[in-house]
């Protein structure tokens, strides 16, 4: 069975004159396809990093790793990956139909063609309606995310990675996103690994929940959520079991912290 994403002894880093610096070390990880995997961690415990080398951003420095059965390069060059980042990244000067089909100009020939409809039903998915010709600064800091995360799918990417997109949104917003995301994995059965340093919004999100600690970066546990939940990943904040998994998950982050 094809894994969305394997890695073995995987080494993660920067390379300098003097010497590497390993911020990822011995990571052993496997991701089902279809699978929602929620990353916590303390700050510098290379959360970011791992997502990075993933995307092909970051080449590793040791080990071994896989995307849907291929390299990270191959998987990029395919277009199979979407990236969020914590900031919205939007071009101030082009409205957000313009952001949303930013992949398909700076793609060139390999941008996948754009199926009629296809943004329309984004806009319709993520609560953007009518706002199609508004630019960014005419948004609300969740509008803007949900516009990214729009770009992020124009392409239907098979996994998609998100770096602490809702950290500097307000709870409110934050909890109706983290709901929206859910629906977006429902619907698309894409997989999602979702960084944040909220343990609610691991747990809540997350069919697993992997914890990583610094110095240097490396995972300690896997947490399986699935029985705590629906076959859908549907719970509620204030079940016994996520109140339970969210108290275990906050004593193991101040043990690696």
């Amino acid at each position: 069975m094809v894994l969305a994403i394997e890695t073995k002894s995987l080494n993660v880093g920067y390379r300098n004159a003097d010497a590497d610096v390993t911020v990822l070390s011995g990571v052993d990880l496997k991701v089902n396809v279809g699978e929602f995997l929620t990353i916590l961690g303390p700050s510098g415990c290379g959360k970011s990093t791992l997502l990075r080398v993933v995307a092909d951003l970051l080449e590793p420095l040791a080990g071994e790793i896989t995307v849907l059965g291929e390299t990270p390069h191959a998987i990029r060059q395919q277009r199979e990956v979407g990236f969020v980042f914590q900031d919205s990244t939007l071009l101030p000067w082009r409205t957000v139909l313009e952001n949303i089909e930013l992949p398909t100009i700076v793609g060139g020939k390999n941008a996948a063609p754009v199926v009629d409809g296809r943004i329309e039903n984004l806009l319709s998915l993520l609560g953007l309606d009518g706002l199609n010709e508004r630019y960014p600064h005419q948004l609300s800091g969740g509008q803007r995310q949900r516009v990214a995360i729009a770009r992020a799918l124009l392409n239907e990417p098979k996994l998609l990675l998100m770096d602490e997109p809702f950290g500097a949104l307000d709870e409110i917003t934050r909890d109706r996103l983290n709901d929206e995301i859910l629906e977006i994995w429902r619907r698309t059965g894409t997989t999602i690994l979702f960084v944040t340093h909220s343990i609610m919004e691991a747990v809540y999100l997350g069919q697993r929940v992997m914890m990583l600690a610094s110095n240097p970066g490396r995972i300690v546990s896997i947490t399986d959520l699935r029985d705590a939940k629906t076959k859908d990943n549907t719970c509620k904040r204030e079940d016994p079991a996520i109140i339970a998994a969210m108290a275990e998950l906050r004593q193991s982050l101040g043990e690696v912290s």
